[in-house]
């Protein structure tokens, strides 16, 4: 990801509304959870919730693994890896 500048606003602006940040943060915590789960802790609509994981995938931030009728979220860490070291290579100088 190192000089990725694209890839990096990208996962910022996915981090940058406080839920979504809060949606990852559970997962993250999780290691994997479902969508319902998801749903269940934040109390808003599975549609909502949806569209903020779907930004959360397209950023490479969280991977999605579907097993049956059920969807299933975890933290992409070689992604979040790869998003710090490019932060430290772009601010800190």
């Amino acid at each position: 990801m190192k000089n990725d500048v694209k890839k990096l606003v990208k996962i910022s602006k996915a981090l940058a509304d406080e839920t979504r940040y809060k949606i990852f943060k559970k997962i993250a915590h999780e290691g994997e959870i479902p969508c319902k789960e998801i749903v269940n802790v934040f109390h808003v609509s599975q549609p909502t919730i949806s569209h903020h994981l779907k930004v959360l995938v397209e950023s490479g931030l969280v991977k999605a693994r579907k097993d049956g009728a059920w969807n299933y979220f975890s933290v992409n860490k070689e992604a979040l890896q790869g998003y710090f070291e490019a932060i430290r290579s772009e601010i800190i100088v």
